[in-house]
């Protein structure tokens, strides 16, 4: 199910891939469950970036949006740092 107007105008501005365009929504569950976004709809907007991305743009854009991915997601991270963000390093 694809977000409506109301739930993407919800989200912050970092919950995007391309905060300052608000480009590909790849939000947090916690950013999700604010916006009134459930967890399947949630992951099904981390495949839908991908797919999106892999579609229009370079290989850099799709590096930049799959590490955000990956880094929301959880994927090859343990269990108890997934769901946390580092703040501050880049």
């Amino acid at each position: 199910m694809a977000l409506t107007a109301k739930q993407r105008n919800a989200l912050p501005n970092s919950a995007f891939a391309y905060p300052d365009k608000r480009l590909y929504p790849i939000p947090t569950k916690h950013q999700a469950q604010q916006a009134g976004i459930s967890e399947q709809q949630r992951l099904g907007l981390h495949r839908n970036a991908m797919a999106r991305v892999a579609q229009r743009h370079t290989r850099g854009a799709v590096r930049t949006v799959a590490k955000v991915v990956a880094r929301r997601s959880g994927i090859g991270q343990s269990k108890e740092k997934a769901g946390k963000t580092r703040r501050g390093r880049r």
